[in-house]
């Protein structure tokens, strides 16, 4: 019985991966591109404990604003910050989906 959970959780993050990767990609090709800039920061501290070691880490979640194709303005997650680091501010090309303004990709750092 675990086993099946663990294919079924497995597969579950897996099939999560694919479509994030789908999304992204049709995102960059089809979205519509704006500038947007670094409008706050979230930091997410968690410890990973094992028999012999315990492991501390921050991990940031940067939230942009741009202005969508209808003039509103829009708060949402950058999906795709890779390897960057960012500081409220600073500014950047995206582009979005109009059925999907809270799933911005970054496109170019300006």
């Amino acid at each position: 019985m675990f086993e099946i959970i663990v294919i079924i959780l497995l597969a579950a993050f897996a099939a999560g991966g694919v479509w994030a990767f789908v999304v992204t990609k049709k995102t960059k090709k089809e979205g519509i591109e704006t500038d947007a800039v670094v409008s706050r920061i979230e930091l997410h501290e968690w410890s990973n404990t094992g028999e012999t070691w315990v492991q501390n880490d921050v991990t940031e979640e940067y939230y942009i604003t741009y202005t969508d194709h209808n003039g509103r303005t829009v708060e949402a997650m950058l999906s795709n910050p890779g390897d960057h680091t960012f500081k409220v501010g600073d500014r950047m090309k995206i582009k979005y989906m109009p059925d999907r303004e809270e799933y911005p990709v970054m496109v170019k750092i300006l």
